[in-house]
């Protein structure tokens, strides 16, 4: 007799999603809602001239000069 050779498949990414635990499922949900909405607001600071980003980045960052 010959011995069954477990399947060598590649898993989708829905199979993978399925098999990781509640927990796994929760950090990997919060991870991909922090980066959609991470990506936009630093490609635009990136890319932006000068002057743009600054006020960007004042929006969300308040320089320690003006702090008192």
């Amino acid at each position: 007799m010959q011995e069954a050779k477990p399947q060598s498949e590649r898993l989708g990414f829905y199979a993978r999603y399925k098999r990781l635990s509640t927990s796994k499922k929760v950090i990997l949900i919060v991870f991909l809602v922090w980066l959609l909405q991470a990506l936009p607001k630093w490609a635009v600071v990136i890319m932006a001239d000068g002057e743009t980003s600054a006020k960007i980045m004042r929006f969300f960052y308040t320089p320690r000069a003006d702090i008192k």
